[in-house]
């Protein structure tokens, strides 16, 4: 059995112990039991303690008994990443695959933002509108208050945890269909050294193929709604639109038999849409 009672540090929180806590309660199915503090003697008692959870705090990683700081190596993960370490592909419900979904889609991210990896918070500043405070680690360092009231930032912090944990149920949600997905990706076809076909609509098929750094383009079929096939439509993606465009939309009209029948090319040249397979095959033939 896990433990119920966990401890973290008090003052202004970060994403890491955040989600570390999101992570640990989706594990136990139920809130825990906080405390925030950084008193010595509570803190010692907590990393003795195995039925206690401590957190992002104390100066101890010993998974086995619970305790989850990263504070006394800096090239260890963040709290986030050490508790998931131990505890993501459980929470995946046993698929590792999933597990490492979410490590590439929010684990390492908070990682790299709160040990400040290669320097990412500078990249971050130099290069992303409004600098690490649109990240996920700045939406969660968002919900502090410059207070003294500790209840009050008790309450910011349980928002927070409550925000982390739907951003990480939309993650598993995720993962979860990706994965289940990949006999798709597993049946796919190459057209040519840089273009694969899939057969059925396939989500995460971006995610496969990016373990395969020689595929540029994807054919897919078009689906509705509800996801199925309409049997009419099929498009085709570049997976970097930038280091790979396809054609301009000009350029298309000019060289398939049916111009008519390009429903769509985006502007950004990372998206065109079709409304027969043979218009589609003509322009892979111009990939």
């Amino acid at each position: 059995m896990f433990p119920q009672k966990l401890i973290t540090h008090n003052g202004t929180f970060h994403a890491d112990e955040v989600f570390a806590i999101a992570i640990l309660e989706k594990l136990i199915g139920k809130p825990l039991e906080i405390t925030r503090t950084r008193d010595s003697k509570i803190l010692e008692a907590g990393i003795l303690d195995s039925t206690t959870f401590v957190v992002d705090v104390g100066l101890a990683y010993e998974p086995e008994k619970y305790n989850f700081d990263h504070h006394q190596d800096r090239h260890m993960k963040s709290a986030a990443g050490l508790v998931w370490q131990s505890f993501g592909t459980e929470v995946c419900g046993g698929s590792s695959d999933a597990a490492g979904l979410v490590q590439e889609s929010i684990i390492d991210l908070v990682d790299q933002a709160d040990t400040n990896q290669n320097n990412i918070l500078m990249t971050m500043k130099n290069h992303l509108p409004g600098g690490v405070d649109g990240t996920v680690s700045g939406l969660i360092g968002a919900f502090n208050r410059e207070t003294d009231d500790e209840l009050e930032q008790m309450q910011q912090f349980r928002k927070a945890i409550s925000f982390a944990a739907t951003f990480l149920e939309n993650s598993l949600y995720e993962a979860a269909m990706v994965v289940a997905q990949k006999p798709i990706w597993d049946a796919r076809k190459m057209l040519k050294p840089n273009v694969v076909r899939l057969e059925s609509h396939c989500k995460g098929w971006k995610k496969w193929a990016a373990h395969e750094p020689q595929i540029q383009f994807c054919l897919i079929p078009r689906t509705s709604l509800n996801n199925e096939i309409t049997g009419q439509q099929w498009q085709i993606t570049s997976i970097d639109a930038v280091e790979n465009p396809l054609p301009t939309l000009e350029d298309m009209q000019a060289r398939v038999t049916q111009p008519e029948a390009i429903e769509f090319a985006h502007k950004a040249r990372f998206l065109a849409v079709f409304n027969n397979e043979q218009t589609a095959l003509e322009v892979v033939e111009l990939l």
